[in-house]
């Protein structure tokens, strides 16, 4: 288990050793805010995690006062001070390494000032600013951390994209914060603690998860113990959990705030096949679904549900097109046996031919076709009876299916990229006897195709990839990284000092 060097019995010695050194309160000692430009040309300032953000803060703290930020005028560390520290500390528990916010830094800044090793006539090497400006850039970037990942949407896109692999996930809907202004308010309020953990996500299951990384560091730790003591160095069970657990809860920091807190959702995972709805995080409906395969997988999105098309007809995608249509042997026989009809352009209208009167050999290789393949709503429709849409660039929905044998299968991604779904009527319904109009049924496939039915609320639906989960802090379920994911972002968490132990 990490030591927890932060601690408060630590800080209050600490802070009472530093209420003895005169250096700050010293005539020699040059204001911080006049030496604020020079400080900013130091190699240590460019080396800070946020050089930017750090001279924001300090730049709008000088126009209003002299003083530091994290220490008295007697060279004392504040409350707020005392604080910070605990939370660099207790962000080992949220799956971070407290290291990455300076922390052997800062420790030894204070070593230095309990030694009385600086001069105090040197602005530039006095580590009373360097170890208030170490405590801000601290702050700022466990605070950038807690509210928007350690890894980045950017970074793990390029890694995907350098590997040549599929990418389908979109820039996560993270609301912006001026992190120097919100030290700055925090820091006035005095309350430096809650600013930072109100930046935690606030999902019910994330909690669960940090609970279970502390069940598997501690199962890790005595695994560990009795393999030195037998000679053993496998790697454990436990450390693959504890990296899946890692990932997933930084994952979870992609998520927008007060989705749980603010009522239903909808929540598909999909490397765990499941769609769940989920009302102030307690799950009220749940089924199995069916989603894209490793080279059509479905996208990991954020939107809101807006209507339901019952009775819907299907048209082919451009992707079915060109890889299912016009790559099989005999397309006239394809399109006959899953009742797809074939439709030409004529100005502006759609006219039905018969696909074995078409030359198929000319179009082989083509992109483009001037076609058009549609399947008429009834029994053997792949939509089913009804399809939930959702704006999103990537023309994905939600529907039923005309093979439903397929939801018996453990492994389920078997789709071009669209979410089948094992009980479609019972979403409708549940939609409907919430947010729509009670009158609106089901109907049967002999009534009017296409029908749209308008939800009154729209409601919120996440297209999530999380491999593991965690009914509670001592039973978690992992799930097959069906897209490669994982791989990939444990590298960059694993490059910017996430560990497992």
């Amino acid at each position: 288990m990490e030591k927890n060097i932060f601690s408060l019995a630590k800080i209050f010695l600490i802070t009472t050793i530093l209420w003895s050194l005169s250096a700050w309160s010293d005539d020699t000692q040059p204001p911080f805010c006049a030496q604020l430009i020079q400080l900013k040309k130091s190699p240590r300032f460019d080396h800070l995690s946020y050089p930017i953000e750090t001279a924001r803060f300090y730049n709008q703290r000088c126009k209003v006062s002299e003083s530091i930020a994290w220490l008295d005028q007697n060279g004392t560390l504040t409350p707020d001070a005392a604080e910070l520290l605990n939370a660099i500390d207790n962000s080992y528990h949220e799956g971070l390494n407290p290291n990455r916010y300076h922390r052997d830094e800062i420790s030894e800044s204070i070593e230095q000032l309990k030694k009385g090793e600086y001069d105090a006539s040197d602005a530039i090497s006095s580590p009373l600013f360097w170890l208030d400006i170490l405590l801000s850039d601290a702050y700022i970037t466990l605070a950038k951390d807690l509210n928007e990942g350690v890894s980045k949407y950017d970074e793990l896109r390029e890694t995907k994209r350098a590997r040549n692999e599929k990418f389908e996930w979109d820039r996560p809907q993270i609301e912006p914060i001026s992190y120097p202004e919100y030290l700055a308010e925090y820091l006035k309020l005095h309350r430096i603690s809650r600013s930072l953990s109100s930046l935690l996500p606030d999902y019910e299951e994330y909690y669960a998860l940090r609970d279970a990384l502390h069940i598997y560091r501690t199962a890790e730790a005595k695994e560990t113990g009795h393999q030195k003591g037998s000679g053993k160095t496998n790697g454990s069970t436990s450390q693959k959990i504890i990296q899946k657990l890692l990932i997933n809860l930084d994952r979870f920091r992609w998520l927008p705030r007060g989705i749980e807190k603010n009522g239903s959702y909808i929540d598909v995972n999909i490397p765990s096949y499941t769609l769940r709805v989920l009302d102030h995080g307690y799950e009220t409906l749940r089924m199995k679904t069916i989603v894209g395969r490793g080279a059509r997988p479905t996208p990991i999105l954020y939107s809101t549900i807006s209507h339901a098309i019952l009775n819907p007809s299907w048209t082919a995608p451009k992707t079915i097109v060109r890889k299912d249509i016009l790559e099989s042997k005999n397309i006239s026989a394809f399109l006959l046996s899953h009742d797809i009809r074939v439709y030409e352009h004529v100005r502006g209208e759609l006219y039905e031919i018969d696909p074995t009167q078409i030359d198929w050999s000319q179009y082989s290789g083509k992109k483009q076709i001037p076609y058009t393949f549609k399947t008429d709503a009834g029994e053997t429709n792949p939509l089913g009876k009804v399809k939930f849409l959702f704006p999103n660039s990537h023309f994905v929905y939600l529907h039923g299916t005309n093979t439903p044998a397929l939801f018996k299968k453990s492994g389920r991604a078997l789709s071009s990229g669209c979410i089948r779904l094992s009980a479609p009527q019972k979403l409708y319904d549940y939609l409907m006897d919430r947010w729509g109009n009670p009158d609106d049924k089901l109907p049967d496939t002999r009534e009017e195709p296409d029908t749209s039915v308008a939800l009154q609320k729209k409601l919120p639906i996440f297209l999530r990839y999380m491999t593991i989960s965690a009914e509670n802090s001592n039973t978690v379920t992992i799930y097959d990284d069906i897209y490669g994911y994982d791989e990939a972002h444990w590298a960059i968490l694993e490059k910017k000092g996430v560990k497992i132990k």
